[in-house]
């Protein structure tokens, strides 16, 4: 009589026992499945996109034209272009950097160039596993005295600040230059002045492009009117009034192209001034 009380009781022991095992599997795995599988936070990339606009609350769009790092320094520099968001043109800007892991904590963060157009932002201190930087864009109103490029580091206070945008740079997709240093105002000015040269010629080529393009679709324009006069010939008069209304909707078409290939050829040659100007300022400031 015992040796079936034996076997119940080791069936009901193995039976707990399996169960043990089963919950302390499940456990496991929902406290280690993060480090297995990878945090899903950290699978997306948080990358404010280069040379695309970025709209600024109230003040336009800027573009972020470099963001480069160069990681023997543990050193950022961040350039920021203005020319579509005029409305800031008169005031201060202040930037602040955190690192995503550490986001109470402000990175040196320092304006080293700033034209009418252009900021260069330079952040440092930055560690070897970042992860993601934040830099926090805000609104301040200029001082008696202009800029002075240090401010933002003693702006505080009663001064008011707008916040007008956060950019974001990742790690796995941050340009990375190791010979990335802090320039000289002369040198971050040649810099900016030559990214003007490079975008007048680029403005030059696609208004050229634009031209040609216009002149293939006249000659289109030009044939299909032809072909439109030639079968109207044989029309009755109810189609030869639809084929005249064709062809002078098609002649309309052409007045406005005509006008915006001269618009285009007379931009070119105010670019052409413009550039020669820039490339005078560019010589007189490097030498």
């Amino acid at each position: 009589m015992k040796r079936p009380t034996n076997i119940i009781t080791e069936s009901t022991s193995k039976k707990y026992v399996i169960g043990l095992s089963t919950m302390a599997a499940a456990l496991l795995f929902f406290l280690f499945s993060g480090f297995v599988f990878g945090n899903q936070d950290r699978t997306e990339v948080q990358q404010t996109p280069l040379h695309e606009p970025l709209h600024v609350r109230g003040a336009g769009d800027l573009i972020i034209e470099e963001w480069t790092y160069n990681s023997d320094e543990n050193l950022m520099v961040v350039t920021l272009n203005l020319d579509q968001s005029t409305t800031l043109l008169n005031d201060q800007l202040i930037f602040t950097a955190q690192e995503k892991e550490n986001p109470q904590h402000e990175l040196p963060t320092r304006i080293e160039y700033h034209d009418e157009k252009r900021y260069v932002i330079s952040i440092q201190e930055i560690s070897s596993s970042f992860d993601v930087i934040a830099l926090d864009i805000t609104k301040g109103k200029r001082r008696e005295h202009s800029y002075v490029q240090d401010e933002q580091s003693t702006f505080k206070g009663g001064d008011e600040r707008e916040e007008l945008a956060r950019v974001y740079t990742d790690q796995r997709k941050v340009k990375t230059d190791q010979t990335l240093s802090l320039q000289t105002e002369q040198e971050y000015e040649v810099a900016a002045v030559s990214q003007e040269i490079k975008e007048a010629k680029k403005s030059i080529k696609n208004k050229k492009e634009q031209i040609l393009t216009i002149d293939e679709r006249l000659k289109e324009m030009d044939q299909k009117i032809v072909e439109l006069e030639s079968e109207r010939l044989f029309e009755t008069d109810e189609e030869k009034e639809r084929t005249t209304a064709r062809i002078e909707q098609l002649e309309n078409e052409k007045d406005r192209l005509h006008r915006e290939a001269t618009e285009n050829e007379t931009m070119i040659q105010t670019i052409k001034e413009k550039l020669t100007m820039l490339e005078e300022k560019r010589e007189m400031i490097a030498n």
